[in-house]
């Protein structure tokens, strides 16, 4: 899910640059050796779906693209910042792969 709610946004800016100082304040602890995504799901019908990734990918200055995983993303150094909506066809069709884990053993 993903929201514009002032609050909601502060404390999450307010989360990056503590970390951010964090780990600068603290060298030895790690940090990914390819970077990171902050992920972003889009929510509702297909359209509505589409409809955030395109609106995101113009607030970001970005084009989206893709078909079953239609998504928008923008790249800050090693982090990237994606939108990603995925038909409800392909979520129905994982849902009914998924069901059956575990229930066939070899």
């Amino acid at each position: 899910m993903m929201t514009t709610d002032s609050t909601a946004r502060t404390e999450f800016i307010a989360g990056l640059r503590s970390l951010a100082r964090f780990l600068a304040d603290n060298p030895k602890v790690p940090v990914p050796t390819h970077g990171e995504t902050i992920l972003l799901h889009a929510a509702g019908t297909d359209n509505e779906q589409r409809a955030q990734v395109d609106r995101v990918a113009d607030l970001i200055g970005s084009l989206a693209s893709g078909g079953t995983h239609y998504k928008t993303a923008r790249d800050f150094g090693p982090i990237t910042y994606e939108v990603l909506a995925i038909s409800e066809q392909h979520m129905r069709d994982h849902e009914a792969a998924a069901s059956y884990y575990g229930a066939v053993t070899g």
